[in-house]
């Protein structure tokens, strides 16, 4: 009886494989059913970070320069900067700047001797104010008209800064610190001066129309800022944060007095860590200035801005450094209730080298280390607001033209008495623009996850940020492609998830030989080129 149904049965068995093969295929390697999905990148839409409030760039010293230039030089600039229109193939024909930061000039260019070096005559400032308390608001012309241009351009966000009180203020008639004067430069009975002199300006901004949403009157107070009279580079000024807890108190009632919109932005740190860490009675300034407890805290003043201010000079020397100061400010500034602004970051010191041998580097490889700065701000920092410094530069010592500026300045002749000059752009500019063009004000950033890298290893080699919205339903995503291979981008869970317009996507490309080229492409055909920075943007249906 085991015998007749264990042949039966073995019978049964080989019939059904026999015919469920040929009829089901179910052994067919090619059969759908076994193909294994393809992990992809994660849009989390609704796990959302911070908004957007600009990406800008500082006018630095030298646009006093080429604001004064003929039109046909200095539009060309103003386009580049602040255009949001495309020409006929759909390329942008500039970066769309949605803040500009503007100097207040502190008096050196009206000195008989400013204490400048000769070669460093474009840093010298003219000051909107005279000794004697009179104004001349036809001062800065340069400045002024980049600021038309930008407001014209539709930017309704500016900043105003300082490096320095007028030399006529200061401890010792320069606008830079000597070994003889320990603090802050301005003699303390020139404080209520001072303040008057910023509200001053800035209200006469606010009154020809300008939108100045912060004041910064002091920056990078860490730095000793001295020079020998004579071969001085630059205004600043060193200040402890006692002193400049002091000044901003008065600043604050300055800014009521007189009726001032805008907010008093501090620190403007000469390094990110000096806002959340350190010993020195120039640094740990938010704890400082934010903690009630604190001697210095100044939180409760009624103009005070709610954003910190920032540099991300020097913070990059490693991958794990680089993140832990960002992901440390975030934690600290989550902690009080504050935003962070990146206010000024250019390629300073060998960082971006990263170990290489720069006379191998290509442009591009300039622009994707300053996106990848970008990134680790935006998505470890949680910045709201990135600026570059600056936005015009005239060295050409070396590779400084691929470092330090967005657009390079070249005068007709070496002094202030030249009447115009040449441009040129550079990959920066194109490469903040994959950002500043697109990422508009007002966008949230929400979680994009990558199976292919951890943190470090993103920062390294592919990074991946995703913004959208929240008054309608534009959709961007900012690649930072710095690997030697394409990387084809699968999008994980589309059509159950989320789902765009026409399933397509506007592709902008910045490269060894694209500025913002424009394409398109559909959801799965998207392909970030090696050694590229990308836009994606599209419409969620």
């Amino acid at each position: 009886m085991g015998y007749r149904f264990f042949k039966v049965s073995f019978c049964l068995l080989l019939v059904l494989a026999v015919f469920g093969c040929s009829t089901d295929k179910a052994t067919d390697p090619n059969d759908p059913k076994f193909d294994v999905p393809e992990e992809g990148i994660v849009l989390n839409l609704n796990n959302t970070f911070q908004t957007i409030d600009h990406f800008g760039a500082s006018s630095g010293f030298q646009d006093q320069w080429v604001g004064k230039w003929p039109d046909a030089s200095k539009n060309k600039v103003a386009k580049w900067l602040f255009s949001t229109e495309t020409n006929t193939s759909g390329d942008p024909e500039g970066i769309g700047l949605s803040m500009w930061r503007t100097i207040i000039g502190e008096g050196s260019a009206d000195q008989a001797n400013s204490g400048f070096s000769a070669s460093n005559w474009f840093r010298e400032m003219e000051c909107y104010l005279a000794p004697d308390g009179t104004y001349d608001w036809s001062k800065q012309a340069g400045q002024r008209w980049f600021m038309s241009k930008a407001k014209e351009y539709g930017v309704d966000k500016f900043t105003a800064w300082t490096g320095s009180p007028p030399y006529f203020m200061s401890k010792n008639g320069f606008v830079f610190s000597t070994s003889d004067v320990p603090g802050f430069n301005c003699d303390p009975d020139k404080y209520d001066d001072f303040a008057n002199f910023l509200a001053d300006v800035v209200k006469k901004y606010e009154d020809d129309g300008y939108n100045i949403t912060a004041l910064c009157p002091f920056n990078e107070t860490q730095y000793e800022w001295n020079a020998t009279v004579g071969e001085a580079q630059q205004s600043g000024t060193r200040a402890t944060n006692a002193e400049i807890a002091s000044v901003t108190r008065i600043i604050d009632d300055a800014f009521t007095q007189k009726n001032v919109n805008a907010k008093i932005m501090i620190p403007e740190a000469a390094q990110l860590k000096y806002l959340f860490e350190g010993s020195s009675n120039r640094e740990n300034q938010i704890n400082d200035f934010f903690n009630p407890s604190s001697t210095n805290y100044i939180g409760n003043l009624t103009n005070l801005s709610k954003n910190i201010a920032g540099h991300s000079y020097f913070s990059n020397e490693t991958t794990n450094e680089s993140l832990r100061q960002r992901k440390s400010l975030r934690t600290t500034l989550e902690n009080y209730g504050l935003n962070y602004w990146q206010t000024e970051y250019s390629l300073l010191g060998t960082a971006y080298q990263q170990n290489k041998d720069v006379s191998t580097f290509q442009e591009i490889d300039y622009a994707l280390w300053m996106s990848r700065i970008i990134h680790t701000d935006l998505v470890f920092g949680n910045a709201t607001g990135w600026s570059f410094w600056t936005a015009l530069n005239r060295s050409t010592f070396g590779d400084h033209p691929y470092r330090f500026n967005l657009v390079l300045w070249t005068p007709n002749s070496n002094s202030p008495a030249h009447t115009d000059g040449t441009v040129e752009d550079n990959k920066l500019l194109w490469a903040l623009g994959n950002y500043s063009r697109f990422v508009r004000p007002g966008m949230v950033r929400f979680e994009v996850k990558d199976p292919d890298y951890s943190d470090n290893t993103s920062v390294e080699n592919f990074m991946i940020s995703g913004y959208k919205s929240t008054s309608g339903n534009d959709l961007v995503l900012v690649c930072v492609n710095n690997t030697n291979s394409n990387r084809e981008i699968i999008l994980q869970e589309y059509g159950t998830q989320f789902e765009v317009v026409n399933d397509l996507f506007e592709v902008y490309t910045t490269s060894s030989t694209k500025n913002l080229k424009k394409s398109t492409t559909t959801y799965d055909n998207i392909v970030v080129p090696s050694k590229s920075i990308v836009t994606l943007r599209a419409q969620i249906k």
